[in-house]
């Protein structure tokens, strides 16, 4: 089929992938949407008590766990060589089948896995006993920045203090934030469509020793160049605050021009593998 873009087609892949979706990943939704339960249980038969930034940071886990898991469980059979036959046969081009799974997969996931779990945490808040006091507090980016400025991380040297706001703008954290989301879930679809069996601890693996790599490289360059570091440091109070300022922006803009890079690479070539898997 050619690799045009037509919306009747696409709706109805779209309704296809979803009635897929909740029959490969429907309970498993369930179950991360219920997993701050487990400290909720874990309270009252001990009477403790979890606080708030605790729930939030495991809901968060749970997110992307989840969206480790997705593609696996709903795009599983999507490359290989029997079962795949279905999905290479479906009356959609290769690029509806790549942006019906990217919906699936970064958005349509992450959104009820975490306001899923945020509503079950909300709701069990409500009971007088189970050691969720309080509701979780769903932080802006606004609200970071303020909290960031006013803690003792400002960045400051012995002649300049400027605080988080200053360095990291709003926009700039929010983007980098959703291209974050959307590079985690990216590197499990591509490794959703090359291994064959055990698809998302194979990817998970793979971004280790990945990751592992390139920091001993990065780490390696850091230490060849140790001797030029120190003499920037040295010579750091004569750099004044604005300049100081400007080059840390260059830095968060030039680490989320990569960011952005990478991630479209990644969904480059799982788009790619979609459409030239052989079967």
């Amino acid at each position: 089929m050619n690799n045009a873009f037509t919306f009747n087609r696409f709706n109805n892949l779209l309704l296809k992938d979803g009635k897929m979706y909740i029959r490969n990943f429907g309970t498993s939704l369930i179950v991360f949407c219920c997993l701050n339960a487990i400290f909720w249980i874990f309270n009252l038969i001990f009477g403790s008590e979890t606080m708030p930034p605790i729930r939030f940071g495991m809901l968060c886990t749970w997110t992307g766990l989840a969206m480790m898991l997705v593609p696996s469980k709903v795009y599983g059979t999507a490359n290989l060589s029997r079962e795949g036959v279905g999905f290479a046969m479906l009356p959609a081009s290769s690029l509806e089948k790549f942006v019906s799974m990217f919906l699936y997969c970064a958005i349509v996931t992450p959104v009820v896995v975490f306001f899923g779990g945020y509503l079950v945490d909300a709701l069990l808040s409500l009971f007088p006993f189970g050691g969720f006091e309080k509701p979780i507090h769903l932080y802006t980016i606004n609200e970071v920045v303020y909290m960031m400025d006013n803690s003792e991380g400002v960045v400051q040297s012995s002649n300049m203090e400027f605080s988080f706001g200053d360095v990291f703008p709003v926009g700039v954290i929010r983007t980098s934030l959703y291209v974050g989301i959307i590079q985690w879930v990216a590197i499990f679809m591509l490794g959703n469509m090359v291994f064959k069996k055990h698809k998302a601890g194979k990817t998970f693996a793979s971004y280790l020793g990945i990751s592992y790599v390139l920091s001993t490289i990065f780490g390696l360059a850091f230490t060849s160049s140790s001797s030029r570091l120190k003499q920037w440091l040295e010579n750091m109070d004569s750099v004044s605050e604005e300049e100081m300022i400007q080059i840390a922006h260059n830095g968060m803009i030039g680490s989320m021009v990569l960011a952005i890079i990478i991630t479209c690479v990644l969904l480059y070539f799982t788009y790619r593998k979609i459409k030239t898997q052989k079967y």
